[in-house]
C-alpha cells in the first residue's frame, strides 16, 4: 500500500513538472519564458527604459513561476510610465481580471509590492483585440510612476492565483518608459 501511495505521489509530481517543466525557452530560473525581446522580436537594452515579452508552455502560467525583469534607472526622480499587456485564449481562460502582483526590488534591498486592477473582461465582452488567434489586452497601470531609489531594480511579476495554474495565459509584456510629464494633469491627480 505504501509502495502504491509513493507512485501516485511521484506519478503527480511528475505530471505537474510535465505541465509547468522546463522547455526549449525556460530561461535561467527555470521560467517558462521566451527569449526576451520587444513587440517587434528585438532584444532591448536601452538603458532607463524596458520592452520585453515572455510566453509561456502551453499556455499554462505557473504558479511558481515568477517572471522577473531588470531595469536600470538613472534618477530616481524621474518618472515612468509602465504598461502590461496579456494575450490570451479565451476558450480557456476563466477569470475576468488578470490577477496578478509585482514586487520591485531596489539595490540597496527595499522593497515595494504592488497590486494594480487589471480587468481584461467587463459585462461579458473581452477588452483588447484579437491577435494571431489570442485576445491581446495592453493597460497602463501607472502614467507617473517613480523608483525610490536609483539604480538596478529587479521586477519580479507573479500571477496571484497561488493554488492554482493560470491556464490560457500565452504571453505576458511589460513596457516601461520615461513618462511624458504633463504637470496640469499631475497637479490634479492624474484625471
Amino acid at each position: 500500500m505504501k509502495l502504491k501511495a509513493l507512485f501516485i505521489f511521484h506519478l503527480s509530481f511528475f505530471l505537474l513538472f510535465a505541465a509547468c517543466g522546463n522547455s526549449d525557452s525556460s530561461d535561467s530560473l527555470g521560467n517558462d519564458s521566451s527569449v526576451t525581446t520587444n513587440a517587434k522580436g528585438h532584444s532591448t537594452k536601452t538603458p532607463g527604459t524596458l520592452d520585453e515579452e515572455r510566453t509561456f508552455a502551453n499556455d499554462v502560467w505557473c504558479k511558481q513561476s515568477p517572471e522577473v525583469f531588470e531595469l536600470d534607472v538613472a534618477d530616481a526622480n524621474t518618472f515612468y510610465s509602465v504598461e502590461y499587456s496579456i494575450a490570451i485564449d479565451t476558450a480557456v481562460y476563466r477569470y475576468e481580471t488578470f490577477p496578478f502582483y509585482t514586487d520591485i526590488y531596489t539595490p540597496d534591498g527595499t522593497h515595494r509590492h504592488l497590486t494594480p486592477e487589471f480587468q481584461v473582461k467587463q459585462y461579458g465582452r473581452w477588452k483588447g483585440e484579437d491577435r494571431d488567434g489570442y485576445r491581446v489586452i495592453t493597460k497602463q497601470l501607472f502614467e507617473y510612476f517613480s523608483f525610490n531609489k536609483a539604480g538596478k531594480q529587479r521586477i519580479e511579476v507573479k500571477q496571484a492565483t497561488s493554488q492554482y495554474n493560470l491556464e490560457g495565459v500565452h504571453a505576458f509584456s511589460i513596457k516601461i518608459q520615461k513618462a511624458n510629464l504633463d504637470f496640469e494633469k499631475m497637479r490634479n491627480g492624474n484625471k
